[in-house]
């Protein structure tokens, strides 16, 4: 039976490791690319962008075969560029949650095994 700190540190390593890991692996992604990772919350908003800016065009008098040209920018990257975030999004963010959860439990274990004996005279 595991110490109840290393079943709350263990959980928690493992979520700080994956917010951690997202944030610098569309950091890099920007700094690689150029631009936004392919992540389903960008290509959420694109497609909002996308939904308003035909709507406007509606509004400012073009016909329905005009606001349908309107093309959502993601859906333009190519498909290699969506594998690869999918791999670093997957295989990578995965293991580097992994091995931030084998960490803490280690580190968290180590910790509380060095503890000095109760004195039981």
């Amino acid at each position: 039976m595991a110490n109840p700190i290393v079943n709350i540190v263990v959980p928690l390593a493992g979520v700080a490791a994956s917010v951690i890991g997202k944030k610098a692996a569309a950091a890099g992604w920007g700094a690689v690319f150029g631009e936004d990772a392919p992540t389903a919350k960008n290509t959420k908003a694109s497609q909002k962008e996308t939904a308003k800016r035909r709507k406007q065009a509606r509004k400012d008098g073009a016909s329905k075969a005009e606001a349908k040209e309107i093309s959502d920018p993601m859906d333009e990257t190519p498909v290699w560029k969506i594998a690869l975030w999918t791999l670093i999004s997957g295989v990578l963010l995965q293991s580097l949650r992994q091995l931030a959860q084998r960490g803490a439990k280690k580190g968290t274990e180590k910790m509380i095994s060095r503890r000095p004996r109760s004195n039981r005279g």
